[in-house]
């Protein structure tokens, strides 16, 4: 059975962005948890490598009931394994799809949780810039992750972005239009795409499928830059107006984080909010700040 110090590989999960996913057991404790591996060689693009660094730094600097922990990295001579917490039940999508859509209790449990995940990197200047359903993971215990931060940004005040990322999908009016933007905005705008179709079971934008798939982007672009958005009858007037806020094609009319966990639709069931910040650890930022520097000099010229 293949291992990495005290981590033995168990079995193959699926396959990541740039290599594959596995669940592991720390065999000094017996935790499961789940490893990433990415080739060492990919860290000789630059441009990778940018991204790579920014997402080792500020995932290891985080932690949150509502995100997904990274709790080790290590390096050999030919790959990097990133260790993080194992959420085996899946993603949000397979749920929703299987569900054929969430009711609004439903939906309300989970959303919580991302947007409390959401509050918290925002607070720190964190924008996450892929949020969708397949990246947001579920625990055993039912709980919702926040997952993924391979286009993370560390967004400065006042600041605007520049990089046109994620998925289209998801992806805000001024992302589709490739403008400057707000991260933490845009980010509100993807969280009102999930919300959406969490409980409708499908996008908000409204396509013939067998339109050309030139046509079909276009389609899209089109609805998403002019917000051209049907609402069911059959939602909730508070949630309706959530939607009608966070999908707002202003950027600067759209709730913060903290303001949509304060929204009529998020307080309706009675909940305890037992979500607190952990401490990071100071290891792990260790051991990220030291692979990195590896790596910048095993690829230096």
């Amino acid at each position: 059975m293949r291992s990495i110090k005290s981590y033995q590989f168990i079995r193959y999960l699926n396959s990541g962005t740039y290599g594959g996913v596995w669940e592991c057991k720390n065999v000094l404790n017996g935790e499961m948890v789940a490893c990433k591996t990415v080739p060492v060689e990919m860290c000789e693009d630059p441009n990778f490598f940018s991204h790579f660094k920014n997402e080792l730094i500020i995932h290891s600097r985080i932690n949150h009931p509502g995100i997904t922990q990274m709790k080790d990295v290590i390096m050999d001579s030919d790959q990097i394994y990133i260790i993080i917490e194992l959420c085996d039940s899946g993603d949000l999508n397979d749920i929703v799809q299987r569900e054929a859509g969430l009711s609004e209790s439903q939906a309300r449990k989970y959303f919580r949780q991302i947007i409390g995940a959401i509050s918290y990197i925002h607070a720190i200047g964190v924008a996450h810039r892929d949020i969708k359903l397949e990246n947001i993971l579920i625990t055993s215990g039912d709980n919702a992750k926040l997952s993924d931060f391979g286009l993370c940004k560390q967004q400065s005040n006042g600041n605007l972005l520049l990089t046109t990322c994620g998925t289209l999908v998801y992806a805000a009016p001024e992302i589709v239009k490739e403008e400057p933007y707000d991260g933490l905005k845009s980010d509100i705008w993807s969280a009102g795409v999930v919300l959406y179709s969490m409980v409708t079971n499908h996008f908000p934008w409204e396509v013939e499928e067998d339109l050309p798939p030139e046509r079909l982007i276009q389609e899209t672009v089109s609805q998403i830059v002019m917000g051209d958005i049907n609402y069911p009858e059959t939602i909730s007037f508070e949630l309706l107006n959530l939607l009608q806020n966070m999908l707002n094609i202003d950027p600067e009319e759209r709730p913060s984080a903290t303001e949509i966990l304060q929204h009529p639709w998020m307080q309706i069931d009675s909940y305890q909010d037992d979500s607190t910040n952990v401490e990071v650890d100071p290891v792990l930022i260790d051991s990220v700040s030291s692979i990195i520097s590896e790596i910048v000099e095993k690829f230096s010229h």
